[in-house]
């Protein structure tokens, strides 16, 4: 063993270049200087140790290094620098960093890394730190904090990218910039373990959570790439849901995620797609949500083992696929396409029938209105082309009386709605192109005198029953 002063420290390794000799505050230059380049194997070299070292060979040709005191060590010829209270070296290749009252600190070029402690493997050129840490990316501001974090730096020909991963359940904060270039509000990952991959690639497994204040999403397990291809998933259990003031929860098998600069432009959830918001329930076997300004824009939904189906106010729609369109927050239109059908929910009529309209293509159209002093929105009018059918229960002449009964078929039905603050009725029926139809008048009771006076009384006569072929109603 052999006790070595500050003044002649030397770095000792086996396989490593080795400064030996010369004082710290004169070692040789091109260790401080910044390299042009910082992809090749990192040659440790101590730049400076404030107290006595101590030199150990228990092999030949092995050495271990224990020094303390304000220790600097850096990558010979490379902008890679490490500090730390005192180091712990081991035959050269496996170097521990050992903070007692100071941080554990790691810096080069891209990266910085802070611990309680740390491990550096001259292997596979690994700075493995351990105890409160907080690694950050310089390129992008985003950042990783937790108990242990691996910090592969990238060399070149053997790993191009930086590679960082993180161990029991470490939290990412995910750095997004605005249109203009501004730091924007970031997202908040959180997993069992986290992988990132240069500055653009994240990785995410077990119990994951996505989230931001206007956005809260979990999975089994999450994927990034905010670099060339700009899109993630959401994999096992997916759900995402938005903010209070554009509320809506999207949960599905697997939800996939559209970016743009980092910031969230599209989703689309698949197998077994629900979509709950404000204003539109939706059902589907896949669903297709676009973001504008962090907004529901337009949502579309397909389906063939659950075809889609869409609830809104006292209205229920279906189709082959939807259409929904709600710019500004506001439900606008919904479009139904394939063997398309709308009409009241069931539970919303004061009989067991409801007015539907129904074509190969269907369109409702919605307004706001004031309800008891709540906004709600109610269909101002409903379209229906291409084998176009509509049923429909006219409002009552006289109270407590039925109301007539329409059934049309023609190539385009348009039924305009009287919106009112309680109320939501039929108020005309326009058909064109091929129309046909029944309409069925109630019966009206006579004044039983009259009725008596008149032979063959047709009061209590039922209708007739359309002639075979013609038109159904239900």
């Amino acid at each position: 063993m052999t006790r070595l002063r500050a003044a002649s420290l030397p770095w000792a390794a086996a396989s490593a270049v080795v400064l030996l000799g010369l004082p710290a505050r004169t070692v040789n230059a091109q260790a401080r200087r910044p390299p042009a380049s910082s992809d090749r194997r990192c040659q440790l070299a101590i730049l400076n140790v404030d107290r006595q070292g101590v030199r150990t060979e228990p092999a030949p040709g092995v050495e271990n290094l224990f020094a303390g005191g304000n220790v600097h060590v850096a990558c010979r010829g490379q902008n890679i620098h490490m500090y730390a209270d005192s180091i712990a070296s081991y035959g050269g290749s496996v170097v521990q960093f050992i903070s007692q009252g100071k941080r554990v600190r790691y810096r080069d070029s891209t990266t910085t890394l802070d611990a309680d402690f740390g491990t550096y493997f001259k292997d596979a050129d690994r700075f493995e730190a351990q105890g409160k840490v907080v690694h950050k990316d310089l390129k992008t501001g985003s950042s990783i904090t937790g108990p242990r974090v691996d910090y592969f730096r990238p060399i070149k020909n053997t790993r191009p990218d930086l590679i960082v991963q993180g161990y029991n359940r470490p939290t990412i904060v995910y750095a997004v910039t605005d249109s203009l270039g501004k730091q924007a509000e970031p997202y908040t990952i959180v997993g069992n373990q986290v992988k990132v991959i240069g500055s653009d690639v994240i990785f995410a497994g077990g119990a994951v959570t996505f989230n931001r204040t206007d956005l809260q999403g979990k999975s089994d397990s999450l994927w990034l790439d905010s670099g060339a291809r700009e899109r993630g998933q959401l994999l096992g259990n997916a759900s995402l849901a938005g903010g209070a003031t554009d509320s809506f929860r999207l949960t599905s098998k697997d939800i996939d995620i559209k970016l743009r600069k980092r910031e969230l432009t599209g989703l689309k959830a698949r197998h077994k797609a629900v979509l709950v918001s404000k204003d539109v329930n939706l059902e589907a076997d896949s669903i297709d949500v676009e973001l504008v300004g962090r907004h529901a824009e337009r949502t579309r939904a397909w389906g063939k083992q659950v075809r889609p189906q869409a609830l809104s106010g006292d209205y229920r729609i279906l189709g082959d696929s939807l259409l929904i369109e709600t710019p500004g927050q506001r439900l606008q239109r919904v479009q139904a396409f394939g063997s398309a059908w709308a009409g009241f929910r069931p539970d919303s009529m004061p009989t067991s029938r409801r007015d539907w309209i129904a074509g190969e293509k269907v369109i409702a159209l919605f307004i706001d209105r004031d309800s008891a002093g709540v906004k709600k929105t109610a269909i101002s009018e409903l379209q229906a082309e291409q084998q176009a059918r509509s049923f429909y229960q006219m409002a009552p002449e006289r109270p407590n009386e039925p109301g007539s009964i329409n059934y049309t078929r023609a190539a385009k039905i348009v039924v305009k709605m009287r919106v009112t603050a309680d109320s939501n009725t039929v108020e005309s029926v326009n058909a064109e192109g091929a129309v046909d139809g029944v309409h069925l008048q109630p019966v009206v009771k006579r004044d039983s005198a009259r009725a008596d006076s008149v032979r063959g009384d047709t009061a209590t006569r039922r209708p007739p029953s359309p002639r075979p072929g013609g038109p159904r109603w239900h």
